[in-house]
């Protein structure tokens, strides 16, 4: 099973965020809320947007890519397949 780090490696995340802050949360846990915000249809602002997007995990309507839906499973499914 696939995992947030052999999707998105922490060196990708590093680089694809730069300098953007976003107080307490880390850099993974925005990724994380934004594929979820995504599926979700909820508004997330232009920066997170911008993130996940450079990621690969959205498209340009910010609809989830291939990449997308197996990175939101990995992140929230703790492991366990249905």
């Amino acid at each position: 099973m696939e995992t947030p780090k052999s999707i998105i490696p922490d060196e990708e995340i590093e680089k694809v965020h730069a300098n953007a802050d976003f107080g307490g949360m880390t850099k993974r846990e925005v990724v994380n809320f934004g594929v979820l915000k995504c599926a979700s249809r909820y508004y997330q602002g232009h920066t997170s947007n911008q993130i996940i997007k450079e990621h690969g995990l959205v498209d340009d309507e910010y609809n989830l890519t291939h990449k997308g839906c197996a990175y939101l499973w990995s992140v929230y499914s703790n492991g366990k397949p249905f």
